[in-house]
């Protein structure tokens, strides 16, 4: 059975460089990509954010899926992490918030509650 690397994004330059070091993950072991996009709220859509990591993983040719979920960014993540068949999350260090340490608060957050192996990407 096919097994799912979870990718958060949020449209930073940091959460693209992981789906591409996602998309040779998957390549390498035959895996399915599941980009997760979490907003606080309905009113903002994130059909662009989705659509550009779409377009990314079209020219890419992996198997996708793609998911915008409401609520807490790292709630929501792990949430998906708890699915059937996640092999691992990867997801930059900092995102498109204002985190001034090494690792944000949602890369934080997500590491003290993460179900499954997690890899972060770090700023460059």
């Amino acid at each position: 059975m096919t097994k799912k690397i979870i990718v958060p994004i949020d449209g930073s330059a940091i959460s693209i460089r992981a789906l591409q070091f996602g998309i040779h993950l998957a390549k390498a072991l035959g895996d399915e990509i599941r980009v997760v996009h979490v907003q606080p709220m309905l009113e903002v859509l994130g059909e662009n954010i989705i659509k550009e990591s779409t377009e990314i993983l079209e020219e890419a040719d992996v198997p996708f899926t793609t998911t915008i979920r409401i609520g807490t960014p790292s709630l929501e993540i792990i949430a998906e992490a708890k699915e059937d068949n996640v092999r691992c999350i990867i997801m930059g260090t900092k995102g498109s918030g204002n985190a001034t340490g090494e690792i944000g608060s949602v890369s934080q957050a997500t590491l003290a509650m993460t179900p499954c192996p997690i890899t972060f990407i770090p700023e460059m």
